[in-house]
């Protein structure tokens, strides 16, 4: 196809012609539209923008099943992710946070900031002084720790502990965030996950406090964020 040529030789004349010849919309047999195309091939996004002005459909996914946006999470390319905000590009997803492009995003938070308009989602990248304080908590003994969790008082706070969180550590912290009010379900996904929920369920016989623990902090998390029963 034309616009596939036009785009591998990185010839934005040829691709201006293309556009008025060939289908803006059509796929190579790995099901890539032009624009998932462009990101592939780290062509310039001068033709990504001229293509998205053309009426492209960046909903439209490759025999991977990703959608244009999340082609360009997986290849890290923040200047695709930004045009395809500023066209308007849907970002909830009726399954929840957890399906959304932000969460995809969720290990580049320079991607996952500006994807901020999914319901759910929260900044992931902490100011100079919110870091320092998430330090200094993680870095406490147990018990000034406690003393001054309160100071945790937001969903980015909240999230960056947990995911700063040493698991050999009294879980105490983690029981009082997952019932903290500003704990939100991308975070409770994540305790989940680091924690091994999946393995704590399974397990047929508790053998001491310690796995009752974390048992008890499992059933809590799946009670309060039933979704990620789903996920």
């Amino acid at each position: 196809m034309l616009l596939f040529e036009a785009i591998k030789n990185r010839s934005m004349a040829a691709l201006e012609a293309a556009a008025s010849a060939d289908d803006v919309n059509g796929q190579d047999k790995f099901g890539r539209t032009p624009l998932h195309y462009i990101i592939t091939q780290k062509a310039p996004m001068e033709m990504f923008a001229f293509l998205l002005a053309k009426g492209a459909d960046p909903q439209l996914e490759d025999k991977l099943g990703l959608t244009v946006l999340e082609k360009a999470i997986k290849f890290g390319n923040k200047q695709a992710v930004e045009l395809l905000v500023a066209h308007g590009i849907e970002q909830d997803h009726p399954k929840g946070i957890t399906h959304t492009p932000w969460f995809k995003a969720r290990h580049h938070p320079e991607i996952a900031d500006l994807l901020l308009g999914a319901k759910g989602a929260f900044r992931l990248t902490l100011m100079e002084a919110e870091r320092e304080l998430v330090d200094s908590l993680l870095y406490s003994e147990n018990e000034e720790r406690m003393a001054r969790l309160h100071l945790l008082n937001t969903p980015e706070l909240l999230h960056a502990f947990v995911l700063g969180f040493n698991w050999d550590d009294d879980l105490e912290p983690i029981e009082a965030i997952v019932q903290h009010p500003e704990c939100r379900e991308a975070t409770a996904y994540e305790i989940y996950d680091l924690a091994d929920g999946d393995y704590w369920l399974e397990r047929e016989r508790i053998e001491d406090e310690y796995e009752r623990q974390y048992i008890a902090l499992i059933r809590y998390t799946l009670e309060r964020f039933p979704q990620l029963k789903h996920t």
